[in-house]
């Protein structure tokens, strides 16, 4: 997703540490007289306001309702506000907008906030109506990012086709949980943004009516529209709508009533702070990767133990964002208490939660994984599926690749991974494979830490070996390339009682287009690429293969020889639910569709010796798929 932004000064980056909420029992601000901008919608978080899941527009009929779990919180220093801290947290107005919409401004606007932001991520939005898909950019949002707030706006002046949206950043940096009166402002030909009262950043980049698409969210608290959707971490006191420019006396009257906010000392104590917190990788039966990144470079001591407090610790002298320790000599099929304490180069300290891990079992004794595939750009999907994968307690988690929607962007393995599966990472390793949408960045090499040479290897767990590959274009997957002779080597040498494959891209698959438009022509139904190896995986009797890439799931009748061969042949599984944009089957089904459901979702397998059982959940919890394999 391209942005324009109207650049308007440099950064100043605060230093923070880990979100810790304390309401001090302060009496409220001024509730002095606040001048009538006229707003067209105005939504105040209080008692009056928020009843049940309701929130009133005191100036209009544009109630909302609550998203998520969020918390009206009624007493403190800072009186009455909405704090939002889930991923599904917000206020819906309308979930579609037609762009005639009467109460949507056109000519003119202006957007009035006190807002915190407690935990910064890429994207966060306080009130929008707004596409920004691709080069189609329409409507209005006024949010923030990592450091700054923006101003997003596209209207008819600026149209080159599609529409084109400007950002105008501020040029004040904020301060997490420190709060700020925000205004937006937009008179038909400039766009202007206050921040605290005064003017901070303008732009003539825009001018002419609002230009709308033909339906958008109209949301509080959320960055979406229909392919991203992000929320505030934080808190919100009051936003307005006008549909007119008010005037920066205007702004700044309505700025002094509340002033005393601004001096309301911030919920976020200074310190060190995870970026990413400690999540765990490669387990064995005698060991175990646990790794993490903060802020600011910190030195760690990780603490580790069958009891707590644990008592055994190893220390990281060096100074540096990424942390990576790998335990050995441990238990098998034990349980740990593990807990990682940082500290910066001022001496201040982080501590992580106590978290627990387990070791990889013996051959006979029984286990569990689950299956993920796609999660791509879509941190509330994922974290529902994430949750669910968690209340399952599996000994470890399988990703089928598309981890991310863009390898190269650190928001995104910060913010849409590792931020909604921090829970389930935090106790349980993930086994990933590289999907296409990585694009073979180092940051993949960088957040995960596997076998050499990482893009291809194996791993034991119980009585299963799993074979994971890289099946995108730039490896050579013919019989003459590395990946296919280590491979054929490797299955050969497994003394497994069970044999599992995983990679992205799918051997066999149902969907209507990414092989051949399947309702104007013909399909190979699957990556003929990845076919190449179907002849190993037979010859040496695997099991099971997953893949994800293709955004559906699907399980095959198991197959061999390119027919079904319900007694010897292979079953191939796509999970590719876990967040990416859904997609579509054949209208025709091919010889070897046995299941299939375009649905969010993810599977959960169970092994306990010769017996093997598959279960497929969706976004819900609900199973709507199941298989058992028994061997002697």
């Amino acid at each position: 997703m391209a942005k324009t932004w109207a650049k308007v000064g440099g950064a100043g980056a605060c230093t923070v540490a880990v979100l810790a909420v304390v309401f001090l029992l302060n009496e409220s601000t001024s509730a002095a007289p606040k001048p009538d901008l006229k707003p067209s919608a105005h939504w105040v978080f209080d008692a009056d306001t928020v009843t049940g899941k309701t929130v009133t527009d005191r100036a209009g009929k544009l109630s909302g309702t609550l998203l998520g779990a969020p918390v009206l919180v009624t007493e403190g220093n800072a009186g009455a506000y909405l704090h939002l801290t889930g991923p599904d947290d917000g206020v819906m107005i309308k979930t579609r907008v037609a762009p005639d919409a009467a109460f949507l401004p056109k000519e003119a606007l202006s957007v009035v906030a006190w807002v915190r932001v407690d935990e910064p991520t890429e994207w966060t939005g306080v009130l929008g109506c707004f596409q920004d898909n691709g080069p189609a950019e329409t409507g209005f949002i006024v949010g923030t990012n990592k450091k700054k707030f923006f101003f997003g706006l596209s209207t008819k002046g600026a149209d080159d086709g599609d529409g084109k949206m400007t950002y105008l950043e501020s040029k004040s940096a904020f301060a997490r949980g420190k709060w700020y009166h925000v205004a937006a402002v937009y008179d038909g030909k400039q766009m202007q943004l206050f921040v605290n009262g005064q003017l901070d950043s303008t732009s003539t980049e825009q001018s002419g009516p609002v230009l709308y698409s033909k339906s958008a969210p109209f949301v509080i608290g959320r960055y979406k529209d229909d392919n991203e959707d992000y929320p505030l971490h934080g808190a919100l006191k009051e936003v307005l709508l006008c549909p007119h420019a008010i005037a920066a006396d205007q702004v700044s009257s309505h700025f002094q009533a509340d002033k005393a906010l601004v001096d309301v000392p911030s919920v976020v104590p200074e310190g060190p702070r995870f970026v990413v917190e400690p999540y765990l990788q490669y387990v064995t039966r005698t060991g175990i990767t646990v790794m993490w990144e903060t802020e600011d470079p910190c030195t760690a001591v990780l603490e580790y133990g069958t009891a707590l407090p644990a008592k055994q610790q190893v220390k990281v002298e060096k100074a540096d964002t990424m942390g990576e320790v790998v335990l050995t000599g441990l238990e098998p099929n034990t349980k740990y208490f593990y807990r990682v304490v940082c500290q910066d180069a001022q001496g201040r300290k982080l501590e992580g939660k106590p978290l627990t891990f387990m070791t990889a079992p013996g051959s006979n004794d029984a286990f569990s994984f689950t299956v993920i595939g796609d999660t791509q750009r879509n941190p509330v999907v994922t974290g529902k599926v994430a949750k669910l994968m968690w209340e399952r307690r599996p000994n470890f988690v399988v990703h089928c690749g598309d981890v991310v929607d863009d390898g190269a962007s650190k928001a995104q393995w910060t913010g849409d991974l590792f931020k909604p599966c921090h829970e389930l990472f935090g106790r349980v390793p993930v086994f990933p494979c590289i999907g296409n949408h990585e694009k073979d960045h180092p940051h993949y090499y960088k957040y995960f830490s596997l076998p050499k040479p990482e893009y291809y290897y194996s791993y034991t767990y119980g009585n299963a070996e799993f074979f994971v590959l890289d099946t995108n274009s730039k490896r050579n997957l013919k019989s003459d390339g590395e990946q296919y002779k280590w491979l054929e080597k490797a299955l050969a040498a497994s003394t497994a009682k069970w044999k599992f494959c995983y990679h992205h891209h799918p051997a066999y698959c149902s969907d209507d287009d990414d092989y051949g438009n399947t309702w104007k022509a013909s399909s190979t139904y699957g990556d003929v690429r990845v076919r190449n190896f179907v002849a190993l995986y037979e010859k040496y009797k695997v099991d099971v293969v997953f893949n994800g890439h293709v955004h559906v799931y699907e399980r095959t009748w198991p197959i061999r020889e390119g027919k079904v061969d319900q007694k010897n042949g292979i079953v191939y599984v796509t999970s590719g639910g876990g967040g990416g944009g859904l997609e579509n089957f054949a209208p025709t089904p091919p010889f070897f569709k046995q299941q299939f459901r375009s649905d969010f979702h993810f599977c959960y397998a169970n092994i306990h010796q010769g017996t093997f059982d598959l279960k497929a959940f969706d976004q819900e919890g609900r199973l709507f798929d199941q298989f058992t394999i028994k061997k002697d």
